[in-house]
């Protein structure tokens, strides 16, 4: 039987704007203004991804920590407001190539 195996990639832009708006959703702390500079897995709990934002504003470093779940609901969020459809049974995962944050979903 044929699968399908589908990646879309996301631009740090995209990471902020999704983080952002699943935090409000949820009545979560928002992260702090800034851009994503650098994304990374955390060294000792694969599950959770480490983000580090700067704000050109006043040139501040914050680290903040996600957790690989809420990450990944944050990009089909984004991706339900783009119009990029995403299949219901498709198993979602989040991965970190080269620096970049990918959604794969797999049929």
């Amino acid at each position: 039987m044929p699968r399908e195996d589908r990646r879309i990639i996301f631009s740090q832009d995209e990471v902020y704007k999704a983080i952002y708006a699943l935090s409000v959703q949820k009545q979560l702390p928002k992260p702090p203004p800034g851009a994503v500079t650098s994304v990374k897995e955390k060294d000792s709990d694969t599950s959770q991804i480490v983000l580090t934002l700067e704000n050109p504003a006043d040139q501040s470093i914050e680290i903040r920590e996600y957790a690989r779940d809420f990450l990944a609901a944050a990009l089909m969020m984004f991706c339900r407001g783009a119009g990029i459809p995403l299949p219901k049974s498709a198993k979602k995962s989040v991965l970190i190539n080269d620096g970049e944050i990918i959604l794969r979903a797999q049929i």
